[in-house]
């Protein structure tokens, strides 16, 4: 199932390739993607201490991300686009003598519904690739698998809120949820319908 997903997401972004080459007569219009944002939500993994008092507690669903995609607009059907993209999403710490960080690679799916030319509401599906905990020498490296879940969108033009239920399981088969509440900024290119 993990494979065959992949393999519709990467199909998706060499498409996206072909951007420039596009024109609005064809039946489909495909487009290059960029998103960026902020997630927050999930168990704790980790809690760090710091020298002066303080300490931050790292949790599976919080994080920064940002990627790049495609999208997908037909001609014939003009409510319906399809996104997918891949990204890097870090949760850094503010540790000044370490670099501590969990670190994945969130691959996703989405079809939407264009309710107008400015509201759009998507449901698709996401796996996180490789997640890891870096400990840079304070600790030893944790290696995750995850599940792949749904992703729920609602957007506005370029800013949209996310859902994403999500679950990670450590090397001693530990398991942690990752479900995040987000907000996603995204912009695709050329910008001509």
């Amino acid at each position: 199932m993990k494979k065959v997903f992949l393999a519709l997401c990467f199909a998706l972004l060499f498409n996206a390739t072909q951007v420039f080459s596009q024109n609005a007569e064809k039946p489909i219009i495909t487009k290059f993607l960029i998103e960026g944002g902020a997630d927050w939500g999930g168990d704790e993994i980790l809690q760090v201490f710091f020298t002066n008092g303080a300490d931050q507690t790292m949790r599976a669903g919080q994080g920064i991300n940002l990627g790049f995609g495609g999208e997908l607009q037909f001609a014939n059907l003009k409510q319906f686009m399809l996104r997918s993209a891949i990204s890097l999403k870090w949760s850094p710490t503010a540790a000044d003598d370490a670099n501590i960080m969990f670190l994945r690679f969130p691959v996703h799916l989405t079809p939407f519904w264009k309710i107008n030319d400015d509201f759009r509401f998507g449901v698709g599906i996401t796996t996180h690739l490789n997640p890891k905990l870096r400990g840079d020498g304070v600790f030893p490296d944790e290696s995750y698998t995850s599940t792949t879940n749904p992703r729920f969108e609602f957007g506005y033009k370029w800013v949209a809120l996310t859902y994403t239920p999500m679950s990670y399981k450590d090397q001693q088969g530990e398991t942690f949820s990752g479900n995040s509440v987000g907000v996603s900024f995204s912009g695709t290119f050329p910008n001509k319908k």
